[in-house]
């Protein structure tokens, strides 16, 4: 299996995540539903993304890490939103500084592994 769908479909995810809360945080001052606002801005972003990462940036290996670092990022805040919701117990112990704590060591875990190993990312 290659990495590129992987990393595509991971870039779109974050990019998305990100573009969307920090939207929202910046105009929750001034607008009552700043996510209305943020949530399609955030898709354009991400659809941007996820595309700019299959046309055009998997093709350069030195980028590779990274785009696989951080679309680990997305997929780890995916998954620890999952579970938040999932798994009542683990409420408690999933807020969203450990969700992103989590997520960015997840991050620098697949960046490392995929420089250190890059013959097993398949082009």
């Amino acid at each position: 299996m290659t990495g590129r769908p992987v990393a595509t479909l991971g870039i779109a995810l974050t990019t998305f995540l990100v573009v969307t809360v920090l939207l929202t945080e910046l105009l929750s001052a001034r607008i009552a539903f700043s996510a209305i606002v943020a949530l399609p801005i955030g898709v354009v972003a991400g659809a941007v993304a996820g595309v700019a990462t299959w046309v055009r940036l998997w093709r350069r290996a030195g980028l590779r890490p990274v785009l696989l670092g951080g679309s680990a990022v997305g997929y780890a805040l995916l998954a620890a939103a999952a579970v938040s919701y999932a798994v009542p117990p683990a409420r408690p112990f999933v807020s969203a500084s450990s969700a992103v704590g989590f997520a960015v060591g997840c991050g620098v875990a697949a960046l490392l592994l995929a420089r250190r190993y890059p013959e097993r990312i398949a082009g």
